[in-house]
């Protein structure tokens, strides 16, 4: 069991770090963000400029905190179960 407790919160953790780099990607090269937002800052009273700024923003911000999200709950949760498959380990199975 400690070994399986241990191999599920090293892939977590990995798919945690593996989510962020992706999520990092997407925001690092949203091009559409950019023109947009570069759009509005040129027109900042235009309701169409800042309708399509404020959908812009809201795929771009919500990926970036996807991936922040992603990346501490997968830090976590494969920390926690690494812990367990160690306590596992270290303590003595008891007989009932």
């Amino acid at each position: 069991m400690p070994a399986a407790l241990r191999a599920l919160g090293v892939f977590l953790a990995l798919l945690g770090v593996a989510g962020a780099v992706v999520a990092a990607i997407v925001v690092l090269r949203d091009e559409q963000f950019t023109e947009v937002a570069a759009a509005y800052a040129r027109h900042p009273d235009h309701a169409l400029f800042r309708a399509e700024y404020l959908t812009a923003a809201a795929r771009h911000y919500g990926v970036l905190a996807a991936g922040v999200l992603g990346l501490l709950a997968g830090l976590a949760g494969g920390g926690v179960l690494v812990g367990i498959a160690e306590l596992l380990r270290r303590v003595p199975p008891r007989d009932y």
